[in-house]
């Protein structure tokens, strides 16, 4: 079995960036984390099979990771490979066939793709607008917003699965199939499946128009405070069994505002917890932990989390 080291040498070769002892924190939009013992950033999708097998080949804890952007790292570090998607980011239209397809790679940012989309008039993507992360993440997660899923427009997915036999990571393609996907979830949720892009089937409409509404969804987050202070967004998945929101049960628990250490959880809104100055992954677990203790005391309900605690 190799060592990190070991390993990164054989990347060297294979357009593949390496980043040694890596702050987490520059990495995560909540601005907490210590460090990686090796981030990398594989340029295309054969640089990433190949990262991927010889990761797993050696056994070294691994960790995917697209925009940081729902994702609490812990301050201790990871002591393992991060392989970050950032230069898998290409967007392209592939096909007209009465409707337009869109390809993103799975490193494209949301924001970038929404406006690839606006620039060539077409409509169907502006809920997404001003959401934060990357299209894997997005797929990865089926991302909700505005009652709109990520899952809605989907038609094609392409990703990396490995190999019962080897663990060697291939290439898949599948259409998008109904079943597969449900709220805050899709096939590749908590598998060893890896996006790489997916295919979007959106609408002609008008570039003006499309701005327009794109705009009018990124107005609607900051009215919501999502871009105040550091943060992964929401921390709970919304449950509909309990009949409201999970920030307006947060709320009627009185929460709002509640600190520990330099987390809080925000005055404006209570799913979200801000890092409002040197906060550590420990104050924040210690929040999280103070909702779902208190959620499940008063009203029997038992909250999820929609971040990853890496």
């Amino acid at each position: 079995m190799n060592s990190i080291e070991q390993i990164a040498e054989n990347f060297k070769s294979k357009n593949i960036g390496l980043f040694f002892n890596e702050a987490l924190s520059s990495r995560s939009s909540f601005k907490i984390g210590g460090k990686a013992a090796l981030l990398i950033e594989p340029a295309d999708a054969d640089a990433l099979a190949f990262a991927l097998s010889e990761i797993k080949k050696n056994a070294i804890p691994c960790f995917v990771l697209g925009g940081g952007t729902n994702v609490l790292f812990d301050d201790l570090g990871f002591d393992g490979i991060v392989v970050s998607t950032k230069r898998l980011s290409d967007i392209s239209i592939v096909g007209t066939d009465g409707k337009t397809i869109i390809r993103a790679a799975a490193g494209a940012s949301m924001a970038a793709l929404v406006s690839f989309a606006e620039r060539e008039s077409l409509t169907g993507l502006e809920e997404f607008a001003g959401l934060p992360g990357t299209v894997g993440g997005a797929v990865y997660m089926n991302a909700r917003c505005f009652e709109k899923e990520i899952s809605n427009v989907a038609a094609t997915i392409q990703w990396l699965e490995p190999a019962p036999q080897d663990g060697a990571f291939a290439l898949r393609e599948a259409a998008f199939a109904p079943s597969d996907w449900a709220y805050k979830k899709s096939p590749f949720t908590g598998t060893g499946r890896i996006v790489v892009s997916a295919q979007f089937v959106l609408q002609k409409g008008n570039a003006e128009e499309c701005a327009k509404r794109g705009a009018a969804f990124i107005q609607a987050r900051k009215d919501k405070g999502h871009y105040k202070a550091p943060c992964a967004g929401s921390v709970f998945k919304n449950n509909h069994a309990f009949g409201r929101p999970t920030g307006k049960i947060i709320d009627e628990l009185g929460l709002k505002g509640e600190k520990r250490g330099g987390a809080q959880i925000a005055p404006f809104h209570g799913n979200i917890i801000i890092n409002a100055g040197g906060a550590s992954s420990a104050d924040v677990r210690a929040l999280i932990d103070l909702c779902k203790s208190a959620a499940q005391e008063k009203f029997g309900f038992k909250l999820e989390e929609e971040i990853v605690v890496v």
